[in-house]
């Protein structure tokens, strides 16, 4: 197949649901359109063990950086919700203060 664009929608939610890792996960969902649709909560299981993302300090702009424990690498996310803002985290929650 030339255009993986082009699979079946219940192959490529199949194939979603096979990825464990929150962060190839998301990586999943960057590929495309039609697998970003693929991406929803339905097809990933939140109660799999994860290693947390450490977020790493501001730096004045719209992305942030994220540290992954278990690949051992540092990833840019754009994240404007981040700009200006204080961050606090809980029992897996994330909350922001301005």
């Amino acid at each position: 197949m030339e255009n993986w664009a082009e699979l079946p929608f219940d192959l490529i939610a199949q194939i979603a649901k096979r990825v464990k890792v929150i962060e190839e996960f998301i990586v999943f969902g960057a590929v495309c359109t039609s697998w970003k649709i693929a991406t929803t909560k339905e097809n990933f299981n939140v109660l799999s063990p994860q290693l947390p993302l450490l977020m790493m300090e501001d730096k004045d702009d719209d992305y942030r950086e994220f540290y992954s424990l278990s690949k051992k690498k540092v990833s840019c996310i754009f994240l404007p919700e981040a700009r200006g803002r204080y961050w606090f985290s809980s029992k897996g929650w994330l909350s922001t203060v301005e």
